[in-house]
């Protein structure tokens, strides 16, 4: 397992923590408003299978009842750009409206994915 992205930013007052790990053909986002990160909501998320076709990825949520939304999103984003699985962890502890942090959240994570699909 090999970090690759440590990095937090702030909506508001309120920061979120952000950890990418590469492991063995997928990855490992974790996504938390507190510095000791959690585990709150698991979603995988798949890429498309069928080569050469646009299929939409898939995403399965196994754990977690909150932000279902925002972690669909990130989850099936992530293993689209990365063309692999990615395990998303996303606990959010402060209550916060989810439609005021999930467009910024969501912007960080394509830039983070952009400069990453650069260096490769």
């Amino acid at each position: 397992m090999k970090l690759i992205v440590n990095r937090n930013f702030t909506i508001d007052d309120y920061v979120i923590h952000i950890n990418l790990f590469k492991l063995h053909n997928s990855f490992l986002l974790l996504i938390s408003d507190q510095e000791d990160l959690g585990i709150g909501n698991v979603t995988l998320g798949t890429p498309s299978i069928v080569e050469g076709i646009k299929s939409p990825t898939a995403s399965y949520n196994l754990f977690g009842m909150n932000s279902k939304l925002i972690s669909t999103i990130i989850a099936e984003k992530a293993s689209s750009v990365l063309n692999s699985p990615v395990l998303l962890l996303l606990f959010l502890k402060n209550r916060k409206d989810e439609g005021t942090i999930i467009k910024p959240i969501v912007n960080f994570i394509n830039e983070i994915l952009k400069e990453i699909t650069e260096e490769k």
